[in-house]
C-alpha cells in the first residue's frame, strides 16, 4: 500500500460463537498481546481482504485481532475463515457496529484497543508510530487520506500539519475531527467509559471521544496520514436524517457534564450551530430545501456566521435555478 504524503507530514457475549487465536506462535498464544485490534463488519466482503492484509502488514506484531460479523449474508464469513487461526471470529446477529465493538472489548486482551473498519486500511507504520508518541495519552488518533466517493472533502486532514492534544472536550464539542479507524485507545479508559453507546445508530464515536474526554482522559495527535478512511454512499453517516438527530443527542449530553460546566456560552452556542451547518452539509448535496432548513437553524445560534449566512444564500440560489457550479464562482468573487 502507498500512502502518499506521510514523509513530508512526520517531517513536519449473548448470541455469539467464538473463535480464540493470536497472531503470535501457538507457545505464546496465552500470553496477553500489546494491542487488540476490532474490526466490525457488515456484508463487507468487497473489502475486508484488504482492510485484514493492511492489519496483518503492521510493523508491529504484538496484536491480536478480533473480527467481529454482524449478521452478514454475504460472502464476508468464508473470506474470514480462510485466514484460519490467525485472528478471532466473533459472529452476532445484526445488532449494530456499536454493539460488535463493545462485543469484541469484552473478550479482547490487549493494554491497548485498536478500532478499524473493515472497509478502511492502514499504513504499515501506524500502530508504531502511535505506540513511539503515546505518551502519558490515553487515545491517539492520526490523520486521514480521504478517498473514493471523497469529492467534497480535503484529501487529507491536518493538512496544516496542526492537531489538538490533551484535553480536547471543547474541540470536541466543536467538530468530532477524530477518525474512528485511526484511533488507538487505553483498554482500562475505554472500559471506564462505559463503552459505545449502542442505542446510536450512528456518532457512537463521537459520543464516546467526548465521555472520554469529559472524564479526564488525554488524547495525543498525530498530522502523519496513517489511515486511509474510505467514504460510501452506502455509509451509515448517508442517513443524514438519523445523523443529525444522533448528532444532537450526543452534543446535548455532553453539554450536560460536569466538564460542560468549565465551557463558556459562546462555545456552547457554537457547538449546536456547527451541528446543525454539518448536518445541512451533507444534506445540500440532494436536498436544497432541507439544507436551508438546517443552515438557518445554524444561523440562529451564531448569526454571525459569515459560512453560515454564504450557505444559505447558496441553497436559495440553487432553488431558484442557478447552478451549483455558477453560485461557487460568484460567492468567490465576493468573498
Amino acid at each position: 500500500m502507498n500512502f502518499p504524503g506521510l514523509r513530508q507530514l512526520e517531517e513536519r457475549s449473548t448470541g455469539m460463537s467464538l473463535s480464540m487465536t493470536d497472531t503470535s506462535s501457538p507457545s505464546t498464544q496465552r500470553e496477553r498481546p500489546l494491542i487488540s485490534i476490532i474490526m466490525p463488519v457488515y456484508n463487507g466482503d468487497r473489502f475486508i481482504l484488504d482492510a485484514i492484509e493492511s492489519v496483518f502488514a503492521q510493523t508491529v506484531t504484538d496484536f491480536e485481532l478480533i473480527v467481529v460479523d454482524d449478521g452478514s449474508t454475504d460472502a464476508t464469513l468464508v473470506i474470514l475463515e480462510t485466514y484460519g487461526d490467525r485472528l478471532t471470529i466473533l459472529q452476532q446477529q445484526n445488532s449494530g457496529h456499536a454493539a460488535a465493538r463493545n462485543a469484541a472489548a469484552k473478550i479482547s486482551r490487549g493494554q491497548w484497543i485498536a478500532m478499524i473498519d473493515a472497509d478502511d486500511l492502514w499504513h504499515p507504520e501506524k500502530l508504531a508510530h502511535q505506540l513511539a508518541i503515546s505518551g502519558d495519552a490515553d487515545l491517539i488518533y492520526t490523520a486521514a487520506l480521504n478517498f473514493e466517493d471523497s469529492s467534497r472533502v480535503d484529501h487529507t486532514t491536518f493538512a496544516d500539519g496542526h492537531c489538538h492534544n490533551g484535553d480536547v472536550f471543547n474541540q470536541l464539542l466543536l467538530d468530532n475531527f477524530i477518525t474512528h479507524s485511526s484511533i488507538l485507545m487505553k483498554r482500562d479508559a475505554f472500559l471506564q467509559a462505559g463503552g459505545y453507546d449502542e442505542s446510536l445508530k450512528t456518532t457512537c464515536d463521537w459520543d464516546l471521544w467526548l465521555r472520554m474526554s469529559a472524564s479526564g482522559c488525554r488524547f495525543q495527535g498525530t498530522p502523519a496520514p496513517l489511515t486511509h478512511y474510505r467514504w460510501r454512499a452506502t455509509s451509515n453517516s448517508r442517513n443524514h436524517d438519523r445523523t443529525c438527530r444522533d448528532r444532537l443527542s450526543v452534543l446535548k449530553n455532553a453539554l450536560r457534564s460536569q466538564r460542560a460546566r468549565l465551557t463558556s456560552l459562546l462555545v456552547r452556542q457554537t457547538a449546536i450551530a456547527r451541528v446543525w451547518q454539518t448536518s445541512a452539509w451533507f444534506v445540500a448535496e440532494k436536498d436544497d430545501r432541507k439544507a436551508l432548513n438546517w443552515y438557518l437553524r445554524s444561523v440562529v445560534h451564531r448569526p454571525y456566521s459569515i459560512r453560515g449566512w454564504k450557505e444559505v444564500t447558496r441553497c436559495c440560489l440553487h432553488l431558484c435555478g442557478i447552478s451549483r457550479r455558477r453560485i461557487k464562482r460568484m460567492l468567490k468573487c465576493k468573498g
